[in-house]
C-alpha cells in the first residue's frame, strides 16, 4: 500500500511538473501576448498627438514583438521581450517589474565606469559627449587626451548610431529628448536595465576631441560611490547664496542689492507645502517678497501640489492642469481602492490625495459622475480640475486669487528633458497661461493622471509572470490639449550641447536678468 502511495504521488508530482512546463510552449507564451494586447487595448488612455509624433497606431505597432514571445526560450528572455513590449507604448511612467514566483534569473547590479555623457542638442541628429569623468582617472586605460566635450563615436566597438537604436527598445521615454537625455545617462552603466549582451568586461569607448585623432579608452565598471564621476554639467548661480534647503528644493537669495531669489527644484516632494510656507515666512521676515524670482526645474521630477506653489511664485490667476479616468474593466477596483485610502487617511505618494480638502472632492467624483460613466458605457469620464488637488469638479479650474503672501516680482522659469510627470504639469500651467518667461528646452513630456498596476499570470492559470503598468488616464493642458508625449514648449530655446554645457547654466542666468532688467 505504501510504495502504491509513493507511486500515486510520483505520478501526479510528474503531471503537475508537466502542467507548469506546458506553460512556458511558444502557445503559451503567444497566449501571454494576446492576454496583454486585449488589456492594453482595453485599458491604456491613449495619446493621439504622441502618437502622431511617432507614426504609430495601436494594435498593429505591437505585431513585431509577437515573434520575440514566441522565441522567448528563458525567462530572462521572456522578461526582455515583456520590457519591449511595455515600451511600444512609448511612455516614461510606465514599467515592467520582477515579482515573487514570477520570471527568475539574475540580479544585476548597477555598476558605473568613470566616464559620463550627455547628449548633444545641437541638431536633430543623435550624438553624445563626455559631460563627467571620475575622480581617479588611473583606472582609465588609454586616451591621455581624454577630456570633457571629447565627442563619443562607439561603445564597445559599436557605432553610436547603432548603439542607440538598439539601446531604444529597453527605454521608457515619452519624447525623443526626454529618451536621449536618459539614455546618455545611462551609457556608462551596467546594470540589468538592458540584457547582458551588450555589457563587455570594461567599457571601452571611442572618443574625438574637437581638434586631433579618434582615440580609445578602456574603463572598469565600479560601484557607483566608487566611480566617483564628478559632473562638468554643474548648477552655478554666481552672486546667489543659499539660504534655505528642503527635499523638493534649495532657496537663494543674492548676495548683493539686486532684488532677486532663486529656486533650484528637486522635485514636488512630500515636503513643498511646508517648504513653501517656510520661504514665504523667511522672504516676509527678510523683505523678499517683492523680488523678482527665477525658478530651475532643469534638474526636477514629479511629485504633486504645483498649484500651491504657482501660488505664491506669483500673483497672476491661472487654470490649472485638467485630467479624466478611462472607463474600462478595472476602473471599479481602482475606485474602490481610492476610496479605501481616503477612508483610512493615507496620503498617496503620487499626490493623487495631497488635496485642499483631504480628498473628498477626488472620492465624491470617482462615486458619481465616474461611477455613473461606467453605467452607462462612456469610454472615459469627464474632464475635472486635476486630480481635484486643489478645485471641485464643478470649478473651471482657474485659481485665483493668489496666496494671501506671494511675491510680486516678475517670475522666469527654466525647464529640460531631464525630469516630467508633475514638472511637465507645472510647465503647461505656466506655459499655456503666459504667467512668465521660459527658457532651454521643454520638459521631459510625460503625465498622466493615474496608472494601473496588477501581476500578469500565465493564462489559464493562476501562475505568476510579471507586474505590468497601464496608464488609466489623461492629463489635460490648460489649453485643452492631452499633456502626454506633447510638453508645453519654451519661449526661447536654449539647447544643451557640447560646446556650451560647462557655461550652460551662466547662459540661462544671463538671459534672465535681462529679462528680468537687472
Amino acid at each position: 500500500m505504501t510504495r502504491l502511495f509513493a507511486i500515486l504521488i510520483t505520478f501526479i508530482g510528474s503531471l503537475l511538473a508537466s502542467a507548469q512546463a506546458d506553460v512556458k510552449t511558444p502557445a503559451a507564451r503567444e497566449a501571454l501576448f494576446e492576454d496583454i494586447i486585449a488589456k492594453t487595448m482595453a485599458r491604456e488612455a491613449w495619446s493621439p498627438i504622441k502618437n502622431q509624433v511617432y507614426g504609430v497606431s495601436y494594435p498593429e505597432a505591437f505585431e513585431p514583438f509577437r515573434q520575440l514571445f514566441t522565441d522567448a526560450d528563458t525567462d530572462e528572455a521572456l522578461y526582455y521581450a515583456i520590457v519591449q513590449l511595455s515600451n511600444a507604448r512609448n511612455d516614461r511612467h510606465l514599467s515592467v517589474a520582477r515579482v515573487e514566483s514570477g520570471l527568475d534569473f539574475p540580479s544585476r547590479p548597477r555598476l558605473l565606469a568613470p566616464i559620463a555623457f550627455l547628449p548633444d542638442f545641437s541638431d536633430d541628429k543623435a550624438s553624445f559627449f563626455v559631460s563627467g569623468l571620475g575622480g581617479d582617472l588611473s583606472v582609465i586605460e588609454g586616451g591621455r587626451r581624454l577630456s570633457l566635450g571629447d565627442r563619443l563615436l562607439e561603445i564597445n566597438g559599436v557605432p553610436i548610431e547603432d548603439y542607440i537604436e538598439t539601446v531604444r527598445p529597453y527605454h521608457r521615454a515619452s519624447t525623443e529628448a526626454n529618451f536621449l537625455m536618459r539614455a546618455a545617462m545611462a551609457l556608462n552603466e551596467k546594470s540589468g536595465l538592458l540584457p547582458q549582451r551588450f555589457y563587455d568586461e570594461r567599457f571601452v569607448v571611442k572618443l574625438k576631441p574637437r581638434r586631433g585623432r579618434a582615440y580609445t579608452v578602456s574603463a572598469p565598471y565600479l560601484d557607483p560611490d566608487e566611480a566617483g564621476v564628478r559632473s562638468g554639467w554643474e548648477q552655478r548661480y554666481p552672486g546667489f547664496e543659499k539660504v534655505l534647503d528642503f527635499t523638493s528644493f534649495d532657496f537663494y537669495r543674492r548676495k548683493d542689492n539686486r532684488k532677486i531669489v532663486l529656486f533650484d527644484w528637486y522635485g514636488f516632494r512630500d515636503d513643498i507645502v511646508m517648504a513653501m510656507d517656510a520661504v514665504i515666512d523667511y522672504a516676509a521676515a527678510e523683505g523678499l517678497l517683492d523680488h523678482h524670482v527665477i525658478w530651475d526645474g532643469t534638474q526636477s521630477r514629479g511629485g504633486g501640489r504645483g498649484a500651491y506653489a504657482i501660488q505664491r511664485l506669483q500673483p497672476k490667476p491661472f487654470k490649472t492642469t485638467f485630467g479624466n479616468l478611462r472607463l474600462s474593466d478595472v476602473a471599479p477596483a481602482f475606485i474602490e481602492e481610492r476610496v479605501n485610502m481616503y477612508r483610512s487617511r493615507q496620503q498617496m505618494s503620487d499626490g493623487a490625495l495631497e488635496t485642499v480638502d483631504d480628498g473628498k472632492w477626488l472620492v465624491d467624483w470617482l462615486t458619481g459622475d465616474v461611477a455613473e460613466g461606467l453605467k452607462t458605457g462612456q469610454d472615459y469620464s469627464n474632464d475635472v480640475p486635476f486630480k481635484l488637488a486643489h478645485a471641485p469638479e464643478y470649478s473651471d479650474g482657474v485659481l485665483y486669487p493668489p496666496a494671501q503672501r506671494h511675491f510680486t516680482g516678475k517670475l522666469v522659469c527654466w525647464l529640460g528633458p531631464r525630469g516630467g510627470s508633475h514638472l511637465d504639469q507645472f510647465a503647461a500651467i505656466v506655459v499655456d497661461n503666459g504667467l512668465c518667461p521660459t527658457l532651454g528646452m521643454p520638459a521631459g513630456g510625460y503625465s498622466n493622471t493615474w496608472e494601473w498596476e496588477e501581476t500578469l499570470t500565465w493564462p489559464g492559470t493562476d501562475e505568476p509572470v510579471v507586474r505590468y503598468m497601464w496608464s488609466i488616464g489623461h492629463t489635460i493642458r490648460p489649453n485643452g490639449e492631452i499633456l502626454e508625449g506633447n510638453p508645453a514648449s519654451v519661449d526661447e530655446f536654449i539647447p544643451l550641447t557640447a560646446e556650451n554645457f560647462q557655461s550652460y547654466y551662466d547662459i540661462l542666468l544671463q538671459r534672465s536678468y535681462e529679462l528680468l532688467g537687472k
